[in-house]
């Protein structure tokens, strides 16, 4: 086998050169990766979700999952009587 430097050296007798062939490698920004990562969580659980409910004077901002398995009703009494504290706005 022949020497990375004697191989450079030669005259081009029809060889492909495969790091011409590749674009550069570098790494993207932070913050393009956090945009990517919330993106991909969202899209992992399409059955979250957060929603804004003014009972009274209060808003409340309610967050579920729904996982497909759980009847609606039970889902209801899950928002209602949850032990989880709203979040007032």
């Amino acid at each position: 086998m022949r020497k990375h430097e004697n191989f450079m050296n030669e005259p081009d007798y029809g060889y492909i050169d495969l790091e011409a062939c590749f674009d550069p490698i570098f790494e993207p920004p932070i913050d393009f990766l956090e945009e990517c990562r919330k993106r991909w969580e969202n899209r992992m659980n399409p059955f979250t979700g957060t929603v804004e409910r003014k009972i009274g004077n209060t808003w409340y901002l309610l967050e579920t999952v729904c996982d497909g398995n759980e009847p609606l009703t039970h889902k209801v009494k899950r928002l209602i009587f949850s032990d989880k504290e709203a979040l007032c706005s």
